[in-house]
């Protein structure tokens, strides 16, 4: 049996001014605190999954962007960014990835016994449609799949999910900027790949999860949001192992858990129903073949 992986998450940092429920002057400070946490915790893998600031300028954006990078160098485990829509209104992905010290594209890496794959999708916000789909990058997410029997975890900027915004702050009123327009192809290509046992994202700004196919879809609150914990940053990240199970928990003040068992591979729900109409149609045409007129 593989050991128990350990990871750590922080997503949506958004350093810069305070800005609507955006709490950016405390992100600094709650991601040293993040440091701390990762020095006692010792995960394999860290996360960081995208809009590390508040867009206001390329000058302005740059600078914050490299006191960022400087809170995520000597970490005691290694670790991985994903693009963020924040991260590219003034500045390049080569910007970023100049900064950080990595290339911005996709990548995969095994550790523990798992895969573990980012997957930069085009995080863009295009107006006035939201975010539009890509299909070279749906076809390198099904190529590294097919490649590796390990169990396989997805982290994405954006949820692959298209769970409920409602109550959202942001996206209540604004759904096609809060998730992607395929997301049900997505969700087609993963099931396909039958070894996906987990898929993680940031964006939303609060806690959510939704199993389909029994893959569990997390979202991660941000490090500096405050609409779910009444003005105060929720100074939010997570901790996930992997087992037996998935156990999540998000630190801070907006905290959540959850232990679900981990899907087998190639394990699948069944099939969902066609529309009701369509089986009413079906029966009636079965009942209909077997009339006969003597």
């Amino acid at each position: 049996m593989s050991e128990t992986l350990k990871l750590a998450i922080v997503t949506d940092i958004h350093h810069g001014p305070d800005k609507l429920t955006k709490v950016g002057s405390a992100a600094l400070p709650k991601l040293a605190e993040f440091r701390t946490f990762v020095g006692d915790y010792q995960p394999h893998f860290i996360a960081e999954l995208g809009d590390r600031i508040s867009d206001i300028d390329a000058e302005t954006d740059a600078g914050q962007l490299l006191r960022i990078a400087d809170h995520f160098t000597g970490l005691p485990a290694p670790h991985w960014h994903l693009m963020g829509n924040h991260d590219q209104v003034h500045l390049s992905i080569a910007d970023n990835g100049e900064v950080l010290g990595q290339s911005m594209v996709h990548h995969s890496i095994d550790i523990a016994g798992r895969h573990l794959v980012f997957w930069q999708l085009d995080s863009r916000i295009h107006h006035p449609q939201g975010f539009l789909p890509k299909g070279e990058d749906l076809d390198w997410l099904a190529a590294d799949l097919a490649a590796t029997n390990l169990p396989a975890i997805i982290f994405t900027h954006v949820p692959l999910d298209g769970g409920s915004l409602h109550g959202n702050y942001y996206f209540d009123n604004n759904q096609r900027f809060g998730g992607l327009p395929h997301q049900r192809e997505i969700q087609a290509l993963i099931r396909r790949a039958g070894n996906v046992i987990l898929c993680v994202a940031g964006h939303v700004h609060w806690n959510d999860v939704n199993l389909i196919d029994g893959i569990p879809y997390i979202t991660v609150q941000s490090l500096s949001e405050s609409f779910t914990t009444e003005g105060e940053a929720a100074g939010a990240w997570a901790s996930i192992e992997v087992d037996h199970e998935v156990r999540w928990r998000t630190h801070g003040r907006d905290t959540i858990s959850l232990a679900v068992p981990v899907r087998g591979l190639n394990a699948h729900w069944r099939e969902p129903l066609p529309r009701f109409e369509e089986l009413l149609q079906q029966q009636s045409l079965k009942c209909q073949g077997c009339i006969f007129d003597l």
